[in-house]
């Protein structure tokens, strides 16, 4: 019987909004700067690519807020690198950091109101588990989602980040739900797939792009088709 649903955040709940090359090109522009939002978008694969190397290299940086703010100042700057603005890629990186720290530069998911509402109203106990850094509370409070969240676990504040099953263990405990009554709903198979699992948690993997068919978990294409799931 599951009793309880966590969530990851980014790509699950919440995505960058302004995308990160546009608002690369408004603080760009903002700094002197004329470049645009395609010439900022180009770089993005890279930025991406680059992410992926060093949290498959070694994580943990999600497990301290020093850590959690370098990974991305270091996104940003390699961006900055590449479009010839090293003598203000520091700059450039703080101002870009410094503005995804406010909730107006994200934007929730179109499903998730619907599929929190019906969650909530089959009486499931709802919580968060995210490799983020300490600032996640104030920022689901700023896009009115704290409030459905009984429990709000981040990798910077714990200390422990995902797939370790010790950030899931922390989040049922909170709630008061063994791990054997929960599901983990999030994007990436690795992170949250193997970390659920290994937590005893059943993972799902909301799998918007069709890119992870082969993942090995129970997907779904948006977060509304999880209450037909469970």
């Amino acid at each position: 019987m599951v009793r309880e649903v966590l969530f990851d955040v980014g790509s699950t709940l919440v995505r960058p909004c302004p995308s990160v090359a546009e608002t690369m090109a408004r603080v760009a522009a903002e700094r002197g700067h004329a470049l645009s939002t395609d010439d900022f978008a180009v770089h993005m694969p890279a930025m991406e690519a680059f992410y992926e190397a060093e949290y498959r290299r070694d994580g943990d940086f999600w497990c301290s807020q020093e850590g959690s703010t370098t990974i991305w100042l270091d996104q940003y700057r390699l961006v900055c690198r590449r479009m010839g603005l090293e003598h203000d890629a520091e700059g450039m990186a703080r101002a870009v950091h410094e503005a995804y720290r406010k909730p107006g530069q994200w934007g929730v998911y179109p499903d998730v109101s619907a599929c929190l509402d019906g969650l909530e109203e089959r009486g499931f106990a709802l919580g968060v588990v995210s490799n983020w850094d300490a600032g996640l509370e104030g920022l689901l409070q700023g896009l009115r989602l704290l409030p459905r969240f009984g429990a709000v676990v981040a990798s910077a504040a714990l200390g422990r980040r995902k797939p370790d099953p010790a950030i899931f263990e922390a989040a049922c405990a909170a709630l008061g739900v063994p791990p054997s009554e929960a599901v983990h709903v999030g994007d990436r198979p690795d992170a949250d797939g193997d970390g659920a699992a290994a937590a005893g948690i059943r993972p799902v993997i909301v799998d918007r792009a069709g890119a992870e068919e082969g993942c090995g978990y129970e997907r779904i294409r948006r977060l509304t088709d999880l209450l037909e799931l469970l």
